[in-house]
């Protein structure tokens, strides 16, 4: 028989709003929906039948587009490999490997299986551990959501488990001294409820384990559509996700940790050599497209402050040839020589939260610049451009996030709107956008703004309805009431943020925009290509320009969620059919049939 082993399990999100209203049903019809079978008939004997859900409702998310392996995932498989030696970990995500291919190769169950999910896979994480349950397999589940709703295991998943007691929770993070003692009250069957960790993350948790087994590499599928990319090395591209710190001091009224205690989500710093040793790692061998670009994951990389200068200055004197992208805040630009120390260390593409082009919007969520834009007495248009084009003189590539459906966008029709407006503000300064609605989190401020004030759409915390609509939590549609100058319709937010993905992403402009920061980028090299190093210089500027191309993408996103496929309707149909208004329905009459499926 094979070695014992535990499952990192970091569930796909799926189309779940068909079955809205959902007050009549539980997560047993949840799992019957995604497994294509009647799960009151899910025992024991029979859980392999449930386990693998259908991938044809997958409902594709920007993780999956940009091919961004999930870092907590892999983090916390490390985490196990180190401390449980004698076992195997086994990394799934229901789609590149999945629960009946391990179980039926190792012919054994697995010790444990450890969950990560934040809200929009949430009931995919839910189903998962129910048919788990039944088998007598130990389920334990983090993230995001579970952090920020705790209460949501009980409800959803402990209440319908003919073994409840072999489910527990982590909350915050899955640190070494958590999981060591989560491990030892496995071995002695005495699991509790619930854990809470505090180190968001710790140096050393990286390296070749022998003992993991890890998922095959995500790759950029879309990219390959592109003319040419196919017969080129840029067709094994990756994006490899690393942390040199993590946690976020501030508390944006929309972002899921704004409520957690501030001890669960300081910034927490890495050695700085510990983190150049990972960099190391996962580039050894010959420098390529696989190993030579990264996504440093914190969400804004100044949060490092002083700690930053010496990260990068390690990076630039060490023997590293990368690229990397990061989020970061638009004040960069007000620090020439740190923009310049980004580039040089290799700094290539920025994604910033740009989030509004009107200032009222701006004050409403927080911004922390409004007072700057004030002080300066322009539009935040103005103050957005002016920066970007220093950013873009150092050959970065930009992309910004946008936040639709705020209280003072405006709808006059589908060709005059904000929507338009953030398209042609994207397309004028050579930037890519990544769209999204406005969405009340779970764990967020606006979430329980909504919820004391009935300004939700599809359920209040704990009923079926909220449970069913968390798998639209990914930005991509809201879940809050729109405002009246947006017809009070998720109709008219879905089809703006749409229509800015299709629009800055075209492929005419995506080429436009790619081949003028090919340019900048080649006169601004890293360290990499300074002097006469004319191929890496080259190399430099490519990585810039597919980084650009490749936020181009959200637009072949938007298409798979607004379509309706295989029996499941897109967004704009199933957006359409519930849609109240007679003259919205008027104006999107025509509009929505370009997404609904057709015969044959």
């Amino acid at each position: 028989m094979s070695a014992p082993y535990f499952v990192v399990y970091n569930p796909l999100t799926y189309k779940l709003m068909d079955l809205m209203p959902a007050k009549d049903i539980t997560p047993v019809e949840v799992i019957s929906y995604l497994s294509g079978r009647n799960a009151r008939e899910l025992d024991e004997e029979n859980f392999l039948a449930f386990i693998d859900f259908q991938l044809e409702k997958q409902r594709v998310t920007m993780v999956d587009t940009l091919a961004i392996e999930m870092y907590s995932g892999v983090y916390i498989q490390n985490q196990l490999a180190k401390l449980a030696k004698d076992h195997l970990v086994i990394m799934l995500d229901g789609k590149r490997r999945r629960f009946s291919q391990v179980i039926g190769e190792k012919k054994r169950l697995p010790r444990a299986v450890f969950i990560t999910s934040m809200s929009s896979n949430f009931p995919a994480a839910a189903a998962a551990a129910l048919v788990l349950n039944h088998a007598k397999i130990p389920v334990v589940l983090g993230g995001i959501h579970i952090s920020t709703m705790p209460e949501d295991v009980d409800t959803f998943i402990r209440a319908y488990a003919p073994h409840p007691e072999i489910i527990s929770i982590v909350k915050g993070s899955g640190d070494s001294a958590t999981l060591a003692e989560l491990l030892e009250d496995l071995d002695s069957h005495r699991l509790k409820p619930e854990y809470t960790g505090y180190r968001l993350i710790e140096d050393g948790i990286w390296g070749e384990f022998p003992n993991v087994e890890p998922l095959e590499p995500l790759k950029i599928g879309m990219l390959n559509k592109l003319p040419g990319i196919r017969w080129t090395a840029l067709k094994d591209f990756r994006i490899n996700p690393v942390a040199p710190y993590t946690g976020c001091p501030f508390s944006c009224k929309f972002c899921s940790i704004s409520t957690l205690p501030k001890k669960q989500r300081a910034v927490r710093l890495r050695d700085p050599d510990d983190f150049i040793e990972e960099l190391r790692l996962a580039q050894k061998g010959p420098v390529n497209f696989k190993n030579r670009y990264f996504f440093f994951t914190p969400d804004n990389l100044l949060l490092g402050k002083k700690n930053l200068h010496n990260l990068l200055d390690k990076i630039i004197a060490s023997d590293l040839c990368i690229n990397y992208a990061v989020q970061i805040s638009i004040d960069v630009a007000n620090d020439e020589a740190l923009l310049k120390k980004i580039r040089r260390s290799g700094g290539t593409h920025f994604f910033i939260g740009l989030e509004s082009l009107d200032l009222r919007n701006l004050k409403y969520i927080d911004k922390h610049i409004v007072g700057d834009i004030e002080k300066r007495g322009i539009t935040a248009s103005d103050y957005y451009a002016e920066r970007i084009r220093k950013i873009h003189a150092q050959g970065i590539s930009v992309h910004g996030s946008f936040i639709v459906g705020l209280p003072y966008d405006y709808f006059h029709s589908i060709s005059d709107n904000t929507g338009i407006d953030i398209a042609r503000f994207c397309s004028k300064n050579r930037i890519g956008a990544q769209p999204s609605t406005i969405v009340d989190l779970p764990g967020s401020v606006f979430f329980n703004e909504s919820q004391e004030n009935n300004r939700f759409l599809y359920g209040r915390r704990g009923t079926m309805d909220y449970f069913v609509s968390l798998s639209i939590t990914d930005l991509a549609e809201t879940n809050k009431m729109p405002p009246d100058s947006l017809y009070n319709s998720p109709l008219v937010i879905a089809a703006m943020v749409y229509e800015i993905a299709s629009r800055v992403g075209s492929p005419m402009t995506a080429a436009k925009n790619s081949a003028i920061i090919f340019t900048r980028s080649f006169f601004r090299p890293t360290k990499n290509g300074r002097g006469f190093r004319v191929r890496q210089r080259f190399l430099d500027a490519l990585c810039s320009a597919v980084s650009q191309t490749a936020v181009s993408l959200y637009k072949e996103q938007g298409e798979y969620l607004v379509r309706s496929a295989h029996g499941v309707r897109g967004i704009m149909e199933r957006l359409y059919d519930e849609e109240k208004n007679p003259e919205v329905r008027r104006m999107f009459a025509r509009y929505v049939t370009r997404f609904t499926e057709q015969p044959g």
